[in-house]
């Protein structure tokens, strides 16, 4: 694999050919400018002064300028600054270091760098960004995976950062782990504005033009790759290559060229995650994630950045940690028994509840307890048994409390067969039919044990392990947690 697959590479379009949709184009991310490029001068030496910034010493250089660590003179604090080289400040060049600091500087979110200054001093163009102590996800993974936790920590604060890109109205088309960056406290950053493409002040729900074919070959959508116009599912797919690095230790797709590997990435199957240590469970979860993040189809991606993020946290055990099967099991309980005193104190339906053999004391008190938990949950998101152990029913799709037709459909299905067979049993017995009232009792009984060993497989610390009637509702239960917005990477 040759290493400019994994550096940014730009390629400027002909954009009138490009509106005209001319097939003598045929331009790809190898793609070379016609005019070539300026040389650039020499680095700058430590003690420059750039406006009231002190150079300090050189972080690293690519194709969009040379960072720099310097010192904020009026501040006294460290900052990075980003340089076009000496003899490109001018042209297409300048435009788009102007463009990625004013890109950079309209989000305002935790989980992106920010930028402090903008300036010119003798020819040179810069801008001085937050500086981040640290390392990037490419070096972290140099060392080998990271754990699968950690991992979709890290993609679910980097999701966080480019939605604000987004309702911001940019697309960042250059999401790879060398711009992610962890800080020393653990938050996530993203970096590197450069190729960012949109318009302040408006959200990029729809289609973008991209005025220039560019991106990094290992993560880049098909789309992307096609010169097509794209829009925030193009980082989506960027996002799930870069999960797949982070998780496998390896991009998803390897290959000798750029046209090749923007093949594989437009038409292969998308590849299996390796298992490693982690339970095979979990890491179908993980590749589930991943191959919808990275379908080449953009229509086939999330179609939100909120449901990305529901997505990720249910693929995290520590982010969507489900419920106990004796805690659920004595909450309902409890719920049960609530129903039961309520009911005895009802003037009229004592003699109902207490009454050996009455026909309607099962199914009466069956029908108020679902009733009752219909109405909790749908209001609520919880009742009074599972607010005892701080449990909650939450929707798959939001994370929040589930709708009123999910809260209602919930119990619906639960109560299926229990109040069936009760029924059933109560009134073969009120009719004497001793052998279908038998069967009624016995497939009552079958449908408690079937309901119990449920609960159980979806009490299991595994990613989207949920009862028939959660996963029919688009629901499940878990303990009630509180979510972080900076995504810590331990």
């Amino acid at each position: 694999m040759r290493p400019e697959l994994d550096e940014t590479q730009t390629a400027a379009l002909d954009e009138t050919a490009t509106q005209d949709k001319s097939p003598a184009l045929d331009k790809t991310a190898t793609a070379r400018a016609k005019e070539a490029p300026p040389p650039a001068g020499a680095d700058l030496a430590e003690g420059v002064r750039l406006g009231h910034f002190r150079i300090e010493r050189k972080l690293g250089a690519g194709g969009m300028g040379e960072v720099y660590l310097a010192t904020d003179l009026a501040l006294d604090r460290p900052v990075a600054i980003k340089v076009l080289p000496s003899g490109t400040a001018s042209g297409k060049a300048r435009e788009r270091l102007i463009k990625e600091a004013r890109a950079q500087a309209r989000v305002n979110h935790t989980n992106v760098a920010h930028i402090y200054f903008i300036g010119e001093e003798e020819g040179r163009l810069y801008f001085a960004m937050e500086y981040v102590t640290g390392k990037t996800l490419a070096e972290r993974i140099a060392a080998g995976p990271l754990p699968v936790e950690d991992a979709l920590a890290v993609i679910r604060a980097a999701t966080l950062g480019l939605r604000e890109a987004q309702r911001s109205g940019f697309t960042h088309r250059d999401v790879k782990p060398s711009n992610l960056m962890v800080d020393g406290h653990g938050v996530v950053k993203v970096l590197d504005f450069g190729l960012a493409a949109g318009s302040p002040g408006s959200v990029t729900d729809g289609p973008v033009a991209q005025t220039t074919l560019a991106g990094t070959p290992l993560y880049m959508a098909p789309e992307q790759a096609r010169g097509e116009a794209i829009d925030f599912r193009a980082d989506i797919y960027a996002l799930g290559a870069t999960l797949f690095h982070l998780v496998s230790g390896h991009p998803p797709f390897i290959a000798d060229s750029v046209d090749e590997l923007l093949t594989l990435h437009a038409s292969a199957a998308r590849p299996l995650v390796p298992r490693g240590d982690n339970p095979r469970t979990t890491i179908k979860a993980i590749g589930s994630l991943i191959a919808r993040m990275m379908a080449p189809n953009p229509a086939d991606r999330f179609a939100s950045y909120d449901e990305l993020l529901r997505a990720l946290e249910l693929a995290s055990v520590e982010q969507a940690r489900p419920a106990g099967i004796w805690v659920r099991g004595i909450a309902a309980f409890l719920d049960f028994l609530l129903v039961l005193i309520v009911l005895g104190l009802v003037e009229g339906l004592v003699e109902l509840i207490h009454t050996p053999g009455d026909f309607v004391r099962g199914p009466v008190v069956l029908v108020t307890t679902y009733i009752y938990s219909a109405l909790a949950i749908g209001r609520w998101g919880t009742t009074a048994g599972k607010g005892l152990f701080e449990l909650q029913v939450v929707s798959v799709t939001t994370g929040d409390r589930p709708t009123w037709r999910q809260a209602i459909r919930r119990q619906l299905i639960a109560a299926t067969l229990p109040l069936a067979f009760t029924v059933g049993d109560e009134a073969f017995g009120a009719l004497h039919f001793a052998w279908p009232a038998f069967i009624c009792r016995i497939l009552l009984g079958l449908t408690a044990v079937y309901y119990f060993f449920a609960m159980m497989h979806s009490s299991l610390r595994v990613p989207g392990k949920r009862a028939p009637w959660d996963r029919m509702s688009g629901t499940m239960v878990r303990y009630r947690t509180t979510r972080g917005s900076t995504g810590a990477a331990a």
